[in-house]
């Protein structure tokens, strides 16, 4: 054995849930896809991902949490386990995952109160008529003939799984949803039987607990999903979701899954860490519940590294890892640690934008990194022949489509004018807190030198040079230009482009900024500058700054420039002011004339920072159309957009080929 794989050896231990023996200590989470059909039933595409991320070598695949009644639903397409016409589509997903050597079961759930009429075309049910924290909505209250109905539909549902072949199930017990409600003070309001003392609100888990074991037998493991501390103030901490533990282990619980949070504390950035909230944040609950219990403790939460998941197992903090995004990122995330390949992996990076930012918006999910996530049959499809590709451009568009095509065995050229390939991933990766963009251009250029990708810098393409290269296609990924709006002013030489300033080609000379744009890259530029010592304001046209960031980064990012933008960070050291409403009207000699609610006013500024977008450089298509039949234009060369767009549009341009 390598000492490469020698060092996460203990990933690759058998383990096991009760009865059950599980290959390694591996875990895919559940995690809502969207990929299902309006009824809740398993698509071709869903199978397809299932069996892609089972042949990457996990050991454990929890399905994502699967509603047990479509009036408790979450998501539009979410799976389902309601009716014996999900058996077949299960049938599936057991048969792809027991081929790959994993181990395989749904996670049963109710929404509760965390769902909207607008989903499930009903009014929300819950133990107390207390108003979702996210929606506003107002929820029914159960009764208590309701109860004893949900309690019966969790065990039909763990009665489904058996029958279908899964391994086991999984209780959702965490995360705001109906059997939280019942645990949690913060949303349990009731008087009766299932309500007041810890012991009355365990009630409900408890009858749920005992029905599906009566449904399914002594021998198929049940294990239960908490959230280790809710992070609201009346919610449960840790000393009650251990003492939950302790009670549930009792009663025969074959394992515990320990997350945080619910949709109340979701922006504080616990439950699905971002980008800058630290690897591995919620490792101190999984391991304070291990010390009370003696059966298995699942970690999770931006566990991203086959170092951190070694650490885990070795530290005692858990008995398996799981690891939900990495599986996205790149499924063959476990083979790859287990044959010594580890630095091959194709990071997660924590971003947000395509997984939980699209799931949110009730749209079905990919990932920023792989664009094959979701799309695992395009891409399993081999060209009819090898082509000759050039890609004109060095970004996360040109760098993913030269990555896929030389995947697929073309052969291809990338020119890249710069003396650096990563695009605009080298301007994000300089903002505070964001140095997932650094990982996913340091995995994108190792992953095309490792394919033998002719990488050309300093190189300005021009259209006359494919009459030498000779290609079959050309992929076109040459970004955009920064806007410079036409306003009185503008050229003056104080005013820089927050791309250049980011890249090292400009600076701001003053101590007072004034940033016009407060998009996601104006907020984030800020907060670079607000922590190089300048004072800095940010004038943005609409109401707020940074709303197409993902909910819980942008909380953060706002948490950490101004105090009065984010009740979650009431103690902000940056202090930048955000001006929203607001336009620049013109740039004079060390002020700037803006205009907004209040009227019309000077702010002082010794330098103008200008992040009010882009537009595509989409000029070279019909020029290469001339001498090269399939041209493609992919990524901010097509529409100035996010990294997750370039990605996708650099991989599929290539994947068509």
């Amino acid at each position: 054995m390598t000492p490469k794989r020698m060092a996460y050896e203990n990933l690759f231990r058998p383990g096991a849930f009760g009865p059950l023996s599980v290959k390694n200590r591996l875990v895919m989470p559940p995690m809502v896809r969207n990929y299902a059909d309006a009824k809740g039933f398993v698509t071709p595409r869903y199978a397809d991902h299932i069996e892609r991320i089972a042949r990457g070598g996990v050991g454990t695949m929890i399905l994502e949490a699967s509603f047990i009644h479509p009036h408790g639903k979450g998501f539009v397409n979410q799976l389902g386990i309601h009716t014996d016409a999900s058996l077949p589509g299960l049938r599936k997903l057991v048969v792809s995952a027991h081929r790959h050597g994993a181990v395989i079961g749904p996670q049963l759930y109710h929404a509760g109160r965390q769902t909207s009429a607008k989903i499930t075309g009903h009014q929300p049910v819950a133990p107390s008529a207390i108003p979702d924290p996210s929606s506003g909505e107002m929820p029914r209250e159960l009764s208590v003939k309701e109860i004893g109905e949900l309690v019966r539909l969790f065990a039909k549902a763990a009665l489904r799984a058996k029958k279908a072949g899964c391994d086991f199930v999984e209780l959702h017990g965490a995360h705001g949803y109906l059997i939280t409600q019942f645990l949690s003070p913060f949303s349990n309001r009731r008087t009766d039987a299932y309500g007041g003392s810890a012991e009355r609100r365990m009630r409900f888990l408890r009858e749920t607990y005992a029905a599906v074991r009566a449904a399914v037998g002594p021998e198929f493991p049940i294990l239960l999903r908490l959230s280790g501390d809710e992070q609201v103030v009346g919610g449960l901490r840790i000393k009650d979701t251990i003492a939950i533990c302790r009670a549930m282990e009792k009663a025969g619980v074959d394992g515990f899954h320990i997350s945080a949070g619910n949709y109340a504390s979701y922006a504080r950035g616990k439950m699905i860490p971002p980008m800058a909230v630290e690897d591995g944040v919620l490792l101190p609950l999984a391991a304070a519940v291990k010390k009370a219990v003696a059966v298995p403790v699942i970690a999770v939460a931006k566990i991203r590294t086959p170092k951190m998941a070694a650490q885990a197992l070795a530290d005692g903090s858990a008995d398996f890892v799981a690891i939900g995004r990495p599986l996205l990122a790149d499924p063959d995330w476990p083979n790859k640690v287990k044959e010594g390949r580890a630095d091959e992996i194709q990071r997660c990076i924590a971003c947000n934008q395509a997984c939980i930012g699209r799931l949110f918006a009730q749209q079905d999910i990919a990932c920023t990194v792989n664009a094959a996530a979701g799309r695992e049959r395009l891409f399993a499809a081999r060209p009819k022949r090898k082509k000759r590709v050039v890609v004109v451009g060095g970004g996360p568009a040109g760098l993913s489509a030269a990555k896929t095509a030389a995947e697929r065995g073309h052969a291809v050229v990338l020119f890249e004018k710069e003396r650096r390939l990563g695009g605009q991933l080298l301007a994000a990766a300089e903002t505070p807190h964001r140095e997932g963009w650094e990982e996913l251009r340091e995995d994108l250029v190792a992953a095309v030198g490792r394919l033998g990708v002719d990488v050309r810098l300093n190189a300005e393409f021009e259209p006359w040079m494919l009459k030498k290269e000779k290609p079959d296609a050309v992929i076109l990924a040459i970004g955009s230009t920064p806007t410079r709006p036409k306003i009185p002013g503008v050229g003056r030489t104080n005013v820089v482009i927050a791309r250049d300033i980011l890249e090292g080609k400009a600076k701001a000379d003053g101590k007072r900024v004034v940033v016009a744009g407060g998009g996601c890259m104006g907020a984030q530029t800020a907060e670079y500058l607000a922590e190089a010592g300048h004072q800095v304001t940010v004038v943005e046209a609409a109401g707020a700054v940074a709303t197409e960031a993902p909910v819980d980064d942008r909380m953060l990012l706002l948490g950490r420039i101004d105090d009065a933008a984010c009740a979650l960070a009431p103690l902000a050291k940056l202090k930048v002011k955000l001006m929203t409403d607001t336009k620049i009207m013109g740039v004079g000699v060390g002020s700037v004339a803006v205009e907004g609610r209040a009227g019309a006013k000077a702010l002082p500024a010794d330098t103008v920072v200008l992040c009010l977008g882009a537009f595509p450089n989409d000029g070279l298509a019909a020029e290469c159309r001339m001498h090269v039949r399939d041209v493609a234009t992919v990524g901010d060369a097509k529409e100035a957009r996010r990294v997750t767009e370039a990605v996708a549009e650099g991989s599929l341009a290539a994947a068509r080929l």
